[in-house]
């Protein structure tokens, strides 16, 4: 599962591009990845403000590396068919050529320079705004995989370009007219008024639930709090990665060589930052069924056995994608017991599913963890008490490594995250604390049984910061 991955597909109405290229590719994750390119209609058009706007660092890791070298190239930089190939993921080369790509980067270059005016980073993923000496700017949705390949790449305008919602009203119909199904609540933590709720399922005591991909993470992390707070781990207590604990992407772990030892706290820390599968599921061993169930109650989530028992990351992707349908097609229906066993029956060793072969929804088939907006803010409230606590200490620095948007400014104190995707699922939830000691939650989710409709990941999450900026006034 991904914190922040979604489907990247093309988006773009043929009305604003003079040409596209699109090649669907598999990401190293969760979802199918398109790239599509397009230069924006009137080029020789100056964009408001675009001259104006500063130019913003690239994130210092690999990612940020692989976007610097993309920006270079359109901005005019050769590129040789071998050196473009050097930076692609098998999966994409698949699906693309080298030298297509390169007439992507040229479909762009008579805008340029182009420069990164602001970036969203979720580690693996990132939108990247990149804005043109003339035209439109343009969103660079980039994805890395395990093997440190670009495994994603979207152009589309960017959501910077749309007018944001200028009231609660406005900022409901916009997500109440999404394709996909999709929940957006505003709490105001002191007093629990919602608002805004926008979507079926997002009133307050709504039980509908959906599925929110790694946001259940946020319970293994409240499950390993809990366990430390009762002396039978420690944050410094070291985990071994095993084959038979590897994940699939996103993260970092299920690269590292078998017998690699990991801290709780540095595992704790990847799993929330970057959604690493293998520290999830390194520390879903280590605390064990019982815990994890716990922490579901503890937290406040509605319906416990909604999520009971508790998938690892592996086991949705064995089976979600793996070879044995008939645990799949099983699987809604069965009985806790039936799933236990199920699940007891799964493969040792390294999963054998492949990066491509994960490209169809299975969340309807119950294959996911489903909480409604109550639980998300519930869940988020409880780490924070944990968070109090001598043994809790960690947690809030954990919590706020990673945004999901980038730098929100002085007007918010603290921002905890935590998102979430598979294929056809789409969400993130946060607990922000403003300057003036004011909290907030804000949750949105979104699920369809065509990938598609979640594609414009920063619409969607343009809607988050749309609320954010309503909230600077409320």
């Amino acid at each position: 599962m991904d914190a922040s991955r979604s489907p990247l597909t093309a988006t773009t109405r043929p009305t604003r591009c003079r040409s596209r290229i699109v090649a669907a590719l598999a990401t190293a994750a969760l979802a199918t990845g398109l790239l599509a390119a397009c230069a924006p209609a009137g080029g020789d058009r100056p964009s408001a403000g675009a001259s104006a706007k500063a130019e913003v660092a690239l994130p210092d890791t690999v990612l940020g590396a692989h976007a610097r070298w993309v920006i270079d190239a359109i901005n005019g930089t050769e590129v040789t068919p071998a050196e473009a190939a050097s930076h692609l993921s098998a999966e994409m080369l698949d699906q693309i050529t080298a030298d297509q790509l390169i007439e992507v980067f040229a479909q762009l270059e008579p805008q340029s320079p182009w420069v990164p005016t602001a970036v969203q980073d979720a580690g693996d993923q990132a939108v990247i705004t990149i804005t043109p000496a003339s035209g439109d700017a343009l969103d660079l949705q980039i994805v890395v995989d395990g093997d440190d390949l670009i495994a994603g790449l979207l152009f589309t305008p960017s959501a910077g370009d749309r007018t944001p919602s200028a009231s609660w009203s406005e900022l409901e119909k916009t997500v109440n007219g999404f394709a996909a199904d999709t929940t957006l609540t505003v709490t105001d933590v002191a007093s629990g008024d919602r608002l805004a709720a926008a979507g079926e399922g997002s009133a307050a005591g709504d039980e509908r639930s959906q599925p929110s991909g790694s946001m259940f993470k946020l319970y293994v992390l409240g499950a390993v709090a809990d366990r430390i707070a009762a002396g039978e781990l420690a944050w410094d207590t070291a985990l071994t990665v095993t084959d038979d604990v590897k994940s699939l992407p996103s993260g970092e772990l299920q690269d590292v060589p078998s017998g690699t030892t990991v801290t709780v706290q540095d595992a704790a820390a990847k799993m929330i930052a970057i959604s690493d599968n293998t520290a999830t599921d390194l520390l879903m061993s280590a605390v064990g069924p019982a815990a994890l169930e716990k922490a579901l109650a503890d937290m406040g989530h509605h319906d416990p056995t909604l999520n009971t028992p508790m998938l690892t990351t592996r086991a949705l992707f064995q089976l979600g994608w793996g070879k044995d349908a008939q645990a799949r097609a099983a699987w809604k229906a069965a009985t806790a017991a039936e799933k236990r066993k199920v699940l007891d029956a799964l493969p040792t060793g390294l999963p054998d599913v492949a990066a491509t072969d994960v490209i169809t929804p299975v969340w309807e088939d119950g294959l996911d963890w489903f909480t409604t907006p109550d639980d998300l803010v519930a869940a988020h409230l409880a780490l924070q008490k944990m968070a109090s606590t001598d043994a809790g200490a960690p947690l809030r620095g954990i919590l706020s490594a990673n945004s999901g948007l980038g730098d929100l400014g002085a007007t918010w104190s603290y921002v905890a995250f935590k998102g979430g995707s598979s294929v056809g699922v789409l969400g993130g939830s946060w607990y922000l604390e403003r300057a003036d000691g004011r909290a907030f939650a804000i949750t949105i989710q979104g699920s369809t049984g065509e990938p598609a409709e979640l594609a414009d990941q920063a619409t969607f999450f343009g809607q988050v910061q749309d609320a954010i900026a309503l909230l600077e006034k409320e």
